[in-house]
């Protein structure tokens, strides 16, 4: 039986470049992508055309040999004694065993034209009107990729690069500049803690200068 896969749902794999995302053979600016959203959907991996035509003709040989091999069976029954009888209790039985195989293979495929799977779609929609899913069942990895793509869209980092493989369920990020982004936060908190140090040496100098006004005015009066 033909069973279809995820691959011809969407894109399995791709790459996140500086300013663009390579999914299959789509590629698309970053900032030029509009929506993103991940979605449940069914999916049914036997049906497909090639299966419902055979469950047609199974279950149309099915009809044939239920009534050719009944017809068989009544000839047997009105000449029970004649050698056509014999040999027509000999087909009918052929006949209907053949059809309870039919019969059983037309609700095997029936099943299974039935069963369904549930998987996750990662849809990204381009400013141009394109939609390009990502499928994959596992939803995390999903969210994950959604993560990045909005992160580089926030921030414009053109450092974050990677390329994912959903066959293997890898993701694979590079960040060169990760080493250099708890000195670039730490110089808010440094400049933040020097404010009250440059407000504490003024104080105190004020203090001096105040001082030494009363000093002086002591020795004026002193003087005088």
């Amino acid at each position: 039986m033909d069973r279809q896969t995820l691959d011809m749902e969407g894109a399995r794999r791709g790459e996140i470049s500086a300013a663009s995302l390579q999914m299959g053979d789509d590629t698309i600016a970053i900032q030029g992508i509009a929506t993103m959203s991940v979605e449940s959907v069914d999916f049914y991996p036997w049906d497909t055309p090639v299966n419902r035509r055979t469950k047609s003709l199974y279950a149309t040989l099915f009809v044939v040999c239920l009534f050719f091999g009944m017809m068989a069976l009544a000839w047997w029954g009105l000449t029970p004694q004649r050698p056509s009888g014999m040999v027509a209790l000999a087909v009918g039985s052929g006949l209907m065993l053949l059809a309870l195989f039919l019969g059983l293979r037309v609700i095997q495929v029936a099943m299974r034209l039935k069963k369904r799977q549930a998987y996750f779609r990662l849809v990204i929609g381009a400013a141009d009107g394109r939609q390009i899913p990502l499928v994959d069942n596992n939803r995390d990895i999903l969210l994950r990729i959604r993560d990045v793509v909005r992160h580089k869209m926030d921030t414009g980092d053109r450092d974050m690069r990677g390329d994912f493989d959903l066959d293997l369920d890898l993701v694979n990020l590079r960040l060169p500049t990760q080493a250099e982004r708890p000195a670039k936060a730490a110089e808010p908190v440094r400049s933040a803690g020097a404010v009250p140090e440059r407000q504490e040496e003024a104080e105190a100098e004020e203090r001096d200068v105040l001082f030494e006004r009363e000093l002086d005015s002591e020795d004026i009066k002193t003087a005088s």
